[in-house]
């Protein structure tokens, strides 16, 4: 395999479409809770890129907040009964993760939109990628394939020069086109394009204001800190029932069927990072 070497800056662009105009990727994101499980569980991604950062969430997550703040006041009452309408109408929302770098600055932020929010930023780690020499078509692309070990994780990915950007999903990127498939090496987290359209600006203001508004209500717990931090408690929240309800101010621990009949209820619940947990622990 051939190792890149890779400046840490973005690569100068072939096209003059893609220097000048903002676009929008579109993703499927399967991801499984626990190793054992054979289910995926789906999310629609968008991922704007508008040369200098690139912005990856979930469409419905989106749409949801930019309605919360219109919606709700500081004391989560109903003061817009259209708006609460149409939140009432959006489907599951599937991931709550919401991810940006910002080439510029050189940081990468992650940003958990839970009952509780954890925001986390680090400097940007540059992906060493080996080129293998294989080729593939994906979704009508001709990819070429690297891999490499990224945020505690062995990564391949398939990436395409017709869309000469090195950007892709999450906090992927670094390859010499954009990343249209990436998996890791447990099959635990797949990603795969599946649409592009050219936009007018990225959504990344808009999700600022919309979470700084939605952050400063009362009601909403807010956690930001260094990204190790930040992602070793959302972990805990996400595994330890216990934990989470004590953020919350919750006590109990059981469940009570029609009868009145208590039901003890599991305290660890499976839960799986992007972010290795070993990743922390180098």
């Amino acid at each position: 395999m051939r190792r890149a070497i890779l400046p840490f800056i973005l690569f100068l662009l072939s096209s003059s479409v893609f220097a000048q105009s903002s676009f929008r990727f579109s993703y499927l994101f399967y991801a499984k809770r626990d190793v054992a499980d054979e289910k995926y569980h789906t999310s629609d991604m968008k991922l704007d890129f508008d040369g200098r950062t690139t912005f990856f969430y979930n469409e419905n997550g989106f749409k949801r907040d930019s309605l919360d703040v219109i919606a709700f006041d500081g004391s989560g009452n109903i003061i817009d009964e259209e708006a609460y309408g149409k939140r009432t109408r959006i489907q599951a929302v599937g991931s709550s993760m919401i991810s940006w770098v910002d080439f510029e600055q050189r940081t990468f932020t992650v940003c958990y939109a839970e009952p509780a929010t954890f925001i986390g930023s680090m400097p940007m780690e540059l992906p060493q990628w080996e080129f293998t020499g294989e080729e593939e078509t994906i979704t009508g692309y001709s990819c070429k394939i690297a891999k490499g070990r990224y945020l505690g994780r062995e990564w391949t990915v398939w990436y395409t020069e017709d869309i000469p950007v090195n950007v892709g999903p999450w906090l992927l990127w670094g390859t010499p086109g954009l990343i249209v498939k990436a998996t890791d090496s447990e099959h635990i987290f797949y990603f795969e394009l599946f649409a592009v359209e050219r936009i007018a600006a990225s959504r990344l203001k808009d999700e600022l204001s919309y979470r700084e508004t939605i952050n400063s209500r009362s009601h909403r717990k807010l956690f930001d800190m260094d990204m190790k931090g930040m992602e070793t408690m959302h972990t805990r929240y996400n595994r330890d029932s216990d934990y989470m309800e004590r953020i919350h101010g919750i006590t109990g621990g059981y469940i009570e069927d029609r009868n009145g009949n208590r039901k003890e209820i599991s305290r660890t619940n499976p839960y799986i990072p992007l972010i290795s947990d070993d990743f922390w622990k180098k």
